[in-house]
């Protein structure tokens, strides 16, 4: 029997860092209070609804979680390991505070094989995030649900979108925008074997005619 199980990754909303272009992973910081307008405003029309929700466990992901979901009946869970890559001693700091650093050069220059200082390099953060998704999947099956919904980072959906889209696309050329993100269609079974999804639909975070945002699968 085919186990239908739909992942939708959507990005927290933007922050101030955000707006300021500052590397911010493991840094706790809330949503712009425009951000939380806009969301709390917001038109969810949403292909299906979701049966449970997934959040990274900062701070910018919970509100977003809570400013869109916060008034329905939905199971709500956070992990840590849905979080943002971490940064080490560039968290909190911008191109411009960095270009002058040799680290920081040779990291540009080769993003996936160094680790920025007392940071995460990509593959333990490939590890931990192949980790999230385990757990999400063991949720999926305890509570036997069919679309789980899971608000985290940039990094993480690019990630997922890198390695399980059923487009094949280089990390960095996966554009995912705050608040918005994609629904990956596919099965248990394989979500667990780690093959591609079936079907990949955009999830677009846009003004509507009123003002506010709308949310579409």
């Amino acid at each position: 029997m085919v186990h239908h199980l739909a992942f939708t990754f959507l990005r927290h909303g933007i922050t101030k860092e955000n707006e300021e272009k500052r590397y911010i992973g493991f840094t706790d910081v809330p949503v712009t209070e425009q951000e939380m307008k806009r969301l709390r405003e917001a038109d969810i029309r949403l292909g299906s609804y979701p049966d449970l929700i997934v959040t990274s466990d900062l701070l910018r992901c919970r509100q977003t979680c809570d400013m869109l979901f916060g008034n329905m009946s939905i199971p709500i869970y956070e992990m840590r390991e849905w979080r943002e890559i971490n940064f080490g001693d560039w968290e909190g700091k911008t191109f411009a505070e960095l270009k002058e650093v040799k680290e920081y050069s040779e990291w540009l220059e080769s993003p996936f094989s160094v680790a920025p200082p007392n940071g995460e390099h990509y593959r333990d953060f490939q590890q931990r995030v192949e980790q999230a998704l385990t757990q999400t999947i063991k949720l999926a099956e305890q509570h036997a649900v069919s679309h789980i919904l899971v608000i985290t980072h940039g990094g993480p959906i690019r990630y997922l979108l890198e390695q399980y889209a059923p487009l094949e696309r280089p990390f960095w050329e996966w554009l995912v925008p705050f608040g918005g993100g994609f629904t990956l269609q596919s099965t248990i079974e394989r979500w667990k074997e780690r093959k591609r999804c079936i079907s990949l639909s955009e999830v677009p975070f846009k003004g509507n005619g009123n003002g506010c945002a709308a949310i579409t699968s």
